[in-house]
């Protein structure tokens, strides 16, 4: 072949020689068998969140705080309430709580003063004052919980040894998963009482005083909402009505006892 380029011939490009040899293929296939399923006789419409109790928790706090500087007063606190822990106890209606109060105080310090003047800057502290307690909760609706039954073993005669078949055993076993019991913090109240019991008093102003910690007495409020995630049923004839446990449900029910 000529090219219109000064009738030279146009040169083939050499390409790599390439192998023959595929090396994919179908390492293993299976027909897959239908596994067979045995509906519920009674299905739930809908999955939701129960509300187990709703209360109101009293929670009384004294705490010792020290400020990063001196101050001479306390401009404004502002406080926010953090639950790190809210346990229900299977069997009991006992619940432990566990959290902190939150708070940034802004103060007022004192770089100098003179006669009828004192010069300072508002600083800020921010703290994290914890408690815990355990409360007892009276339900409008019990939590489902079950417990997982012991496994039954059945063992074979061993004719050979005239006992128990050592290399052979059978065993049932049934296992209940339950959902958790959980909170949902949905009011805080606190009550407080701020009082210095060590100060310095501040020259030519009998009135004033520097401090760096006081006690702080609060009374917390906490409204709790506990809940637990479920079944919710609907028949047609009557709305209210539950389908029975099985036997191995109310042998295995976690049943609460008060205290």
């Amino acid at each position: 072949m000529e090219s219109n380029f000064g009738n030279k011939p146009i040169e083939k490009p050499n390409f790599p020689s390439r192998s023959c040899e595929c090396k994919g293929e179908v390492k293993e296939s299976q027909t897959l068998c239908e596994c067979e399923n045995y509906p519920n006789p009674y299905p739930g419409y809908a999955k939701i969140p129960i509300v187990l109790g709703e209360f109101t928790v009293q929670i009384d706090v004294e705490s010792k705080i020290k400020l990063d500087e001196p101050a001479i007063e306390i401009k404004r606190i502002r406080k926010n309430v953090f639950l790190t822990q809210c346990r229900l106890i299977p069997g009991t209606n006992k619940l432990f709580l566990e959290g902190y109060v939150r708070k940034n105080i802004e103060y007022a310090t004192k770089d100098g003063s003179k006669k009828d003047v004192i010069c300072g800057d508002i600083k800020h502290t921010t703290v994290k004052v914890p408690f815990k307690c355990v409360t007892k909760v009276c339900f409008n609706n019990y939590p489902k919980l079950f417990s997982s039954p012991v496994p039954n073993e059945v063992e074979y005669f061993d004719k050979k040894a005239m006992g128990k078949d050592m290399k052979e055993q059978d065993i049932i076993s049934t296992e209940f998963f339950n959902e958790k019991v959980f909170c949902e913090l949905e009011k805080a109240h606190i009550y407080e009482a701020d009082i210095v019991e060590d100060y310095d008093k501040i020259e030519c102003h009998p009135n004033e005083f520097l401090f760096s910690y006081f006690i702080e007495k609060e009374v917390i409020y906490l409204t709790i909402k506990l809940l637990q995630k479920q079944q919710a049923y609907h028949f047609p004839n009557d709305k209210s009505c539950e389908p029975e446990l099985s036997s191995d449900e109310r042998k295995n029910m976690v049943k609460v006892k008060y205290e």
